[in-house]
């Protein structure tokens, strides 16, 4: 494979595998983040209707990307404000229910839990670093089931559920399935017309080496009439792009997932940057990224278990991702080992008592066995 380690920063003396914490940019993100900055130093260089072609490119990679129609992406700036634009929307209220795991990440988690003060009632499964059952998700659904709400990867482990069990499982009760999947999209191919899901959110500072404050929601086309809309943005009524001749009273929205484009699409900043990390994501593809890291993963948990350690769920065939997690041996040693890990400029994060480790595109064997190299040493 091409050697991509050049197209990114050089992080020495630090070995960095912490990708689900953050996704470094590309050297061309740098650049064009360069040239939208030049935009609004000078904004008499800015065409007016770049406004809306740059969002709409954005959109158009993205559902590139997961394998959906750009009608079906609204641009956000989190996880959060996706998994808000279902919640809110639904209308949800007494008798309705809402099935989530424990180990959700907090996005999606906190939200369907405030739920609760209209009277929704609320199932959370206990889950560990992100396993989660059919049989125990099945036992929770219930002809009241309005929305099962799942991570795709889990933030902890690198735990990647079935999303098209979990989401068949969920139809049949009549409900619908929501996921964030954050931990997973860019680094795992996704294809969301061929899969049960109905909304999928993402944050884009990680596998998507995106800007602070970007993300998207994938909204199913079928859904898109059952959500309710509290705010617009005036660029959701049809004619925007016509602003001069926008209705002052009688307008019709448009009708695709931009109406819930977070109030400022035109953050030309933000979005150049965007637009800039997924046409190198386009050009990469994340089956490449994903054999990549694999790889790499692989080659870890080979060293790890010779040393004694104790492997993330992730390892089980079926259920990797591009995370892996693994504890110490003994587990109480596992935060010493991280603190071990760090002062030899190996980053990686500790979540849960749990050391995650997130390769990417930038690392190599090298890297590996490095950190293998300091798990392997005595205590210091």
């Amino acid at each position: 494979m091409r050697n991509y380690r050049q197209e990114f920063s050089d992080f020495s003396p630090t070995v960095y595998l912490d990708c689900a914490y953050q996704g470094p940019f590309p050297l061309a993100t740098r650049e064009r983040l360069y040239e939208a900055i030049e935009l609004k130093v000078h904004p008499d260089r800015l065409d007016a209707p770049e406004y809306f072609r740059l969002p709409e490119r954005v959109r158009a990679r993205i559902a590139r990307l997961v394998g959906a129609g750009p009608s079906e992406i609204a641009l956000t700036t989190s996880a959060t404000q996706g998994i808000g634009i279902v919640a809110a929307g639904l209308g949800l209220g007494p008798g309705d229910e809402v099935v989530v795991a424990s180990s959700n990440f907090p996005s999606n988690l906190f939200t369907w839990l405030h739920l609760r003060r209209k009277g929704v009632v609320v199932k959370v499964l206990a889950s560990v670093h992100g396993e989660v059952g059919l049989e125990p998700v099945a036992a929770a659904l219930s002809a009241r089931t309005r929305v099962l709400a799942l991570d795709w990867v889990n933030y902890t482990s690198g735990y990647r559920i079935d999303l098209a069990t979990m989401g068949e499982l969920v139809h049949a009760r009549g409900g619908i399935f929501v996921v964030d999947g954050t931990q997973g999209v860019g680094a795992q191919e996704l294809d969301l017309n061929a899969l049960p899901v109905d909304v999928l959110v993402c944050a884009a500072y990680k596998w998507l080496l995106g800007p602070y404050g970007t993300g998207f929601a994938y909204v199913r086309r079928e859904l898109l009439g059952k959500l309710d809309l509290p705010v617009i943005n005036w660029y959701s009524v049809e004619g925007a792009e016509d602003f001069d001749s926008l209705p002052s009273e009688q307008f019709r929205l448009i009708h695709d997932a931009r109406v819930f484009d977070s109030g400022e699409t035109g953050n030309f900043i933000n979005l150049h940057g965007l637009d800039a990390s997924l046409e190198f994501l386009e050009g990469v593809t994340p089956r490449a990224a994903y054999e990549h890291c694999r790889r790499l993963l692989e080659r870890l948990a080979d060293g790890l278990r010779a040393q004694g350690c104790a492997l993330s769920a992730a390892s089980r065939v079926n259920h990797e991702s591009t995370i892996l997690g693994f504890q110490a041996c003994p587990p109480e040693a596992t935060t010493e080992l991280h603190r071990k890990l760090r002062a030899h400029h190996i980053a990686v994060s500790l979540r849960q008592g749990v050391i995650r480790v997130s390769p990417y595109l930038y690392n190599d064997e090298t890297d590996i066995d490095r950190l293998l190299e300091v798990v392997a040493r005595p205590g210091e």
